[in-house]
């Protein structure tokens, strides 16, 4: 026999639970904590519905003038003298140069 002797001691089971108690406890109060923070930001339902009609104005705005460039002749800088045709006619501009190129195959 050996004069000295392996002792084990075993943690109190008690205190293990109410630390991990405790710990989930306040990860529980975070989370609330933050969906209060989170829920009284957000918008109501009459604002969410404002905003739409907003972004839906400015994105039917932003068509017609997109709509408005791609369908007309008109100065891009007049100080430069540049210009911008409708875009039809600027594909068959650009077509029977594109036609007559070559394509070179590409090398692997």
């Amino acid at each position: 026999m050996s004069h000295y002797e392996i002792i084990e001691k075993k943690p109190k089971s008690g205190s293990q639970f109410l630390l991990l108690t405790g710990v989930l406890a306040l990860l529980f109060l975070v989370l609330i904590g933050a969906l209060l923070v989170n829920r009284s930001g957000s918008a109501t339902e009459a604002e969410d519905a404002d905003r739409a009609g907003v972004r839906t104005k400015n994105l039917a705005d932003l068509q017609s003038a997109d709509t408005a460039l791609l369908t007309s002749y008109g100065w891009n800088d007049k100080a430069k003298r540049t210009i911008h045709i409708p875009i039809t006619n600027a594909m068959q501009l650009v077509l029977p140069s594109l036609k007559e190129r070559t394509q070179i195959p590409t090398q692997r």
